[in-house]
């Protein structure tokens, strides 16, 4: 369908087509076919994940519509409340999104379209994107609830957009009032960092409250639901978006009302404040926003080595935007301590050893790439007269330091479980940061620094080989503290899986598979 140059709808589809280019380069596919062979497994795939969940939430909202059944609509709520804090931050960071990454705002602003119909376009593909970041998990449990439990569950379909419209509009007061507050050039941070803490604030909340007695728990569950009552003053925030998502149709009608409502006037409100931050934003990484550097004397002292750590200290202090990514990271990596701890099949050191190892591979593995992958000058590093040796071995005592920083706090609060688990932890942090540093180090993937989180876009095999590594060290930790021998056989495999994986050895593996492709040519040509 052909659409008119300039309206709506034309926009519309322009945006739409920039997040599904932005989701297929996320998976590293290339073509047309191969991202919606993709989305066709992952559907099926999540479906089938998607029963067990059903067939216990069934229940659980049978036992909420029960007078006096606390718990039931406490649990409810709680899910509501993470579902709209990761709508939030994940509207937040399109906000910034739209704000800051040029590609067609200079000349959508410098067109004669009205500033109302770009900011509507842009703000919808906001909610899209919002949309669809939750919808791959919460719309497979809602067709799967419904066969279990009756078609009231596919209501979860408008009310998950209005949410979505919500937290579009909310996002876009919070981003435009921080930009004007904050400026140009530090708005950028705090948006990140404000989605950050908003999206990751509640999961950790919610694995806090995991590790209550369950005396405790309940007493949380119920407050929720006195909170989330009707008639209370955050019914509206807390118990309409449940009662909505449940079938109940005159709340499914308030909260599409409120949805369209807040949307409209949001890009009402706000048009003219987003034309004026999106041409400010256009200016300010340009070199006269810049801070005048202060008039000091340049010193290099220490040599190479020293001088190449303290530049890549220094970039990483310069773009505090890549803590708020690695933070993302950290915070996604701690409900794994938590199931660990909730368990009680193992002791408290043993359940957090393993994961500080797993966080510190991850954080290494991340740092590496920006050292290597991400150098913004790799042909002056490269010209320089240092030998490659030592830039390699300066990159890797630049990881170090804020890995080791990093895990100072954690390791002190564990010595004082068990001294022995905390020098364990970090003799094995130190082999597995070690590991997923050289994989880095050896198979560079040259990208932009601010794309950190899209690295394992570029190679599923080198992700993979990475996670390996990272597993096998912390099963190392793991048997080490039981007290068996058997720790060494997990770091000797994943020495043997970094040795596999060490520099020629893709290469080699692109030899041995060159003798297949002839044969299989041939076939296909036939």
């Amino acid at each position: 369908m052909t659409l008119s140059p300039g309206s709506f709808s034309w926009l519309v589809a322009h945006d739409v087509r920039l997040n599904w280019r932005r989701f297929a380069g996320m998976l590293g596919t290339a073509g047309k076919l191969r991202p919606w062979i993709i989305v066709l497994v992952a559907t099926i795939v999540s479906h089938a994940m998607a029963l067990p969940v059903a067939l216990w939430l069934a229940p659980v909202r049978r036992a909420a519509e029960v007078a006096g059944s606390i718990e039931s609509q406490g649990v409810l709520v709680a899910i509501s409340i993470s579902i709209i804090s990761w709508m939030i931050a994940q509207s937040l960071f399109g906000t910034m999104r739209a704000l800051y990454d040029r590609g067609d705002m200079d000349l959508l602003m410098g067109s004669p379209l009205s500033a109302h119909k770009v900011l509507a376009a842009k703000a919808l593909a906001v909610a899209g994107s919002t949309f669809g970041s939750l919808a791959v998990l919460v719309l497979p449990l809602a067709n799967m609830a419904a066969v279990v439990d009756g078609v009231r569950w596919l209501a979860i379909y408008p009310a998950l957009v209005s949410l979505a419209l919500i937290a579009t509009a909310l996002a876009l007061f919070v981003g435009i009032g921080l930009f004007f507050k904050f400026g140009a050039r530090k708005a950028r941070l705090v948006m990140q960092l404000t989605g950050a803490l908003v999206g990751g604030g509640f999961v950790l909340a919610a694995q806090i409250v995991m590790l209550l007695p369950d005396a405790m728990q309940a007493a949380v569950l119920a407050w929720l639901s006195d909170v989330s009552a009707k008639g209370s003053a955050a019914h509206a925030v807390l118990g309409l978006p449940v009662a909505a998502a449940l079938g109940d149709g005159s709340s499914l009608g308030v909260m599409m009302f409120a949805a369209v409502l807040s949307f409209g006037a949001a890009v009402w409100l706000l048009c003219e404040r987003f034309a004026r931050a999106s041409l400010a934003a256009s200016g300010a990484a340009s070199p006269a926003s810049r801070t005048p550097a202060l008039d000091r004397p340049l010193r290099f002292r220490g040599g190479a080595t020293v001088s190449l750590r303290r530049k890549e200290w220094r970039l990483l202090l310069r773009d505090p935007s890549l803590f708020a990514q690695i933070s993302l990271q950290i915070v996604y990596t701690i409900p794994l301590v938590i199931v660990l701890l909730k368990s009680g099949a193992l002791p408290a050191a043993v359940a957090i050893a393993p994961s500080l190892v797993v966080i510190a591979a991850q954080v290494a593995a991340s740092l590496a790439w920006l050292t290597v992958s991400g150098e913004d000058a790799p042909e002056l590093i490269a010209s320089a007269p240092v030998a490659p040796n030592a830039v390699d071995r300066a990159k890797l005592t630049a990881i170090a330091g804020p890995v080791l920083a990093l895990l100072v706090i954690p390791l002190a609060v564990l010595a004082m479980i068990s001294p022995v688990a905390a020098l364990l932890s970090l003799v094995l942090s130190a082999g597995a940061c070690t590991s997923t540093a050289l994989l880095n180090l050896w198979h560079p993937m040259p990208g932009n620094r601010r794309g950190m989180l899209r690295r394992h876009s570029q190679s599923k095999l080198l992700a993979l080989v990475e996670h390996i590594i990272a597993v096998l060290w912390a099963v190392a930790a793991v048997l080490a503290l039981i007290g068996t021998a058997w720790s060494l056989a997990p770091i000797a495999l994943a020495v043997g899986v970094l040795l596999a994986a060490g520099p020629g050895a893709t290469s080699r593996l692109a030899q041995r598979v060159r003798h297949l492709v002839p044969p299989v040519a041939i076939t296909r040509r036939a």
